[in-house]
């Protein structure tokens, strides 16, 4: 039986996030710094080793399809791409919200950064969606290269 590392890691890294999620303060701490660092690391080595075990490009792209049909389940009970109120609105939208923030909270990082384009709910999902996608795939490309590479030695 396979085991999918990158999903694994990546499942693994949730629980960094909750020091962002529990503190309402919007800053960039030291330790908020290296919980990221941490997550990322994690999500890269657990493409790295996806590749290094000969599994398929598509095996690190899971956790990409999950958050992409999350997004989708947001947009369609939202009616658009507007923010996500929580005491008045649909409970669908709130739900497809929170899970995927739940999914993505090690992420949060990102959306402290000082950018337009991170001002409402859904940059915010598009934040985690293009992480689960950017890192994992950073991490699986640096394994094949690393595998050729370590093959070509021992030739």
């Amino acid at each position: 039986m396979k085991i999918n590392y990158s999903m694994l890691l990546y499942l693994l890294c949730i629980p960094l996030g909750w020091n962002f999620a529990l503190s309402g303060v919007e800053n960039l701490s030291a330790s908020r710094t290296v919980c990221f660092m941490i997550a990322l690391l994690l999500t890269m080595y657990g493409g790295f080793l996806n590749a290094k075990h000969q599994m398929k490009y598509r095996s690190v792209l899971w956790i990409f399809f999950v958050n992409l049909l999350l997004i989708l389940g947001y947009i369609v009970s939202n009616g658009g791409t507007g923010n996500a109120s929580i005491f008045s609105g649909d409970n669908w939208t709130l739900g497809f919200f929170l899970v995927h923030y739940w999914l993505n909270m090690h992420w949060t990082y990102l959306s402290f950064l000082n950018i337009p384009l991170f001002d409402n709910d859904f940059s915010f999902l598009l934040i985690g969606m293009c992480s689960s996608f950017l890192f994992p795939s950073i991490g699986f490309l640096i394994g094949k290269f690393w595998c050729k590479r370590s093959d070509k030695l021992m030739k």
